[in-house]
């Protein structure tokens, strides 16, 4: 199913929402995205690792994963970004090729350990009981895993080409009575550039929504916790490098406080507001979900 326009009906009954609230608190959604984004910060560099294994396996490209490295600044503080930055080409160069096979698996391994971590959380907020064996969980993370991978290397491409194909029609084309044709050119480019991530965050979403958790789901493209989840990590993560960078005596009084830790602390903040959308999506979904049983046993 594309998706099931009728779940989006509940966002506008105010019960819904105190019924939200009262099962987040009850879950404590809080300290669960506190947990989660030191589990996704463990894992964060081990996923560039094995990013960048699995771009050069495939497609032999060393420059996309500069690229998709250089995206991350649309999320990130400048600091915080120019110094996770260096940390990952500095992992990524001195990888050794006679060592490729090996470092693929542990990288994946590590990197499985946040989406492994999910599982018991949206266990969690469906009310349900894992009866899956372990290694079939730690199978799923890693699977999610190599698929948010895949994810990352097909927008990296997309956004690669993209932007060779911008500049090359803005060079070589030119309308006479449109001679504004290549700054709105570029202006849609842009747009569209959000849009690839929304839609890819989202499916990635719905993806970790429907396997992780111990109970068999309806598959839909677009559903009320995926959308929002996903507009929550786009906006909450511009937002908070917006006001970083904007606000640039915050980092400076991070950085008089924690020294060097200043980049580690901003990372982990931005994973905590990652962590807490992600969280709210499976909150929102479970609760449509009760919603909807409760509305058909009215009917």
């Amino acid at each position: 199913m594309f998706t099931d326009w009728n779940t989006f009906h509940c966002l506008a009954a105010r019960r819904f929402w105190l019924n939200l609230w009262e099962e987040m608190k009850q879950d404590d959604c809080l300290g669960m995205a506190a947990q989660l984004s030191f589990y996704f910060l463990l894992a964060f560099f081990p996923f560039l690792i094995f990013l960048s294994s699995l771009t050069g396996f495939i497609l032999k490209d060393p420059e996309l994963i500069h690229k998709i490295l250089m995206e991350l600044q649309n999320f990130l503080p400048s600091d915080t970004h120019n110094a996770v930055r260096e940390i990952a080409l500095d992992l990524i160069t001195i990888e050794g090729s006679e060592f490729l096979s090996l470092w693929i698996v542990l990288s994946l391994w590590w990197a499985s350990f946040g989406f492994s971590a999910m599982v018991g959380v949206l266990n969690k907020a469906y009310d349900i009981k894992e009866n899956r064996s372990y290694y079939r969980v730690r199978l799923l993370a890693i699977g999610v895993t190599i698929m948010a991978s895949l994810f990352v290397i097909i927008s990296g491409i997309l956004l690669f080409f993209g932007d060779g194909i911008i500049q090359l029609l803005s060079h070589r084309i030119a309308i006479e009575p449109y001679p504004s044709f290549q700054n709105h050119l570029k202006v849609i480019y842009s747009f569209g550039h959000w849009i690839i991530i929304f839609l890819l965050l989202n499916l990635a979403m719905e993806i970790v929504y429907l396997v992780l958790p111990a109970r068999q789901l309806t598959w839909t493209f677009f559903s009320p916790g995926s959308v929002i989840a996903t507009l929550g990590c786009i906006l909450g993560s511009r937002g908070f490098a917006l006001y970083v960078n904007q606000v640039a005596q915050h980092y400076e009084y991070y950085q008089n406080l924690y020294g060097s830790l200043a980049t580690l602390l901003l990372l982990m903040i931005w994973f905590y507001i990652s962590s807490f959308f992600l969280l709210l999506g499976g909150e929102i979904n479970s609760e449509t979900y009760r919603w909807q049983t409760r509305q058909d046993l009215k009917g």
